[in-house]
């Protein structure tokens, strides 16, 4: 797809509604950072969306001037630290809005964007760690420790709790801080994917509502990961099996991040099984909640991803990678 730009006059006004608009989505995780630090996490939509829709000269001034209203904001509150987090997701929806131009598929523009946004926090987590004058993933791993320690010792204040309990959780505790350092590179790519996923999701589905011209990608429903990945699964399990120490953690740590690419497969299963089935809207809600709540069924879910790969319960013609995916 051709990239577009508004034929309109270039509108430099900071009080223009989009970038009001955008001014007000950028500050509110800074403003009250209580109820919707949540919110930083899905920043890159917005970004994707005006990009998308106002064009990239256009879309990048109203971006610009709702980020400086932001950036005052997060001076004004001294909340520094959250506008960090809301600026780095600006790079990851250029990196989507990029490629929607170039016509790449949802798996490659998630690609891309995980690179993009795992580089930014790998910048900033470098420049935190010089200005500090510490280890960023060391302290991380400290303060996990730290909180689980001080969780233990709480209970173990506690009255209402007998020997036996305390033992029982004291062992639990223990594990736990034990597999933190062992599992938490995983943890870490996880959160990335997830951040990813979530961004690239919401904002296509976003945009075919609102603006299906402008949809750039199928419905969630038809997205597919390339089936070369099943070989992730595959040596994850070897690493497991026959590895020790280091080789054992990177292969759990692996297996944790193709177990979650493959629970986003298995969801859009489900989608498509459930438009396919015509199942009304609430009731998809309460299976989407059941899904995510109950820890089986994000294994199920994974499976149902893992078994489309030689399955097909969509019956795809073609993989969707290879297609020309622009609407």
């Amino acid at each position: 797809m051709a990239e577009h730009d508004s034929a309109r006059p270039a509108n430099n006004s900071p009080l223009s509604g989009p970038a009001v608009l955008l001014a007000a989505v950028f500050s509110l995780p800074v403003l009250i950072p209580s109820l919707f630090s949540w919110g930083a996490g899905l920043l890159a939509i917005p970004v994707l969306y005006t990009l998308r829709v106002h064009g990239l000269r256009q879309g990048s001034i109203y971006l610009r001037n709702g980020l400086v209203v932001s950036l005052m904001v997060a001076i004004g509150t001294g909340e520094l630290g959250m506008e960090l987090l809301v600026l780095s997701l600006v790079p990851l929806g250029y990196s989507l809005y990029r490629s929607t131009i170039q016509g790449e598929s949802p798996v490659a523009a998630g690609g891309r964007g995980v690179f993009v946004l795992g580089l930014t926090w790998f910048i900033l987590w470098a420049i935190y760690g010089m200005t500090q004058g510490v280890n960023p993933y060391r302290h991380l791993v400290e303060m996990l420790d730290a909180g689980f320690a001080q969780t233990y010792e709480a209970y173990r204040q506690s009255t209402e709790l007998s020997p036996e309990m305390l033992l029982a959780l004291k062992e639990v505790v223990d594990d736990i801080r034990m597999l933190i350092p062992r599992v938490l590179p995983g943890v870490l790519a996880c959160s990335l994917l997830l951040t990813v996923w979530l961004n690239l999701v919401a904002g296509s589905r976003i945009l075919r509502r609102l603006h299906p011209e402008f949809a750039p990608w199928p419905p969630y429903s038809k997205w597919q990961l390339p089936d070369r990945l099943v070989w992730g699964i595959i040596g994850a399990g070897l690493l497991i099996l026959v590895g020790r120490g280091f080789i054992r953690d990177l292969g759990t740590c692996l297996a944790l991040v193709m177990g979650l690419l493959y629970f986003f497969q298995g969801l859009a299963v489900v989608v498509f099984l459930l438009d396919r089935w015509k199942v009304p809207g609430y009731l998809r809600m309460v299976l989407y909640i059941i899904l995510i709540v109950q820890s089986y069924g994000l294994l199920l879910v994974a499976m149902l991803g893992l078994a489309d790969v030689w399955l097909d319960f969509r019956k795809f013609q073609t993989p969707p990678a290879d297609e020309h995916q622009n609407t």
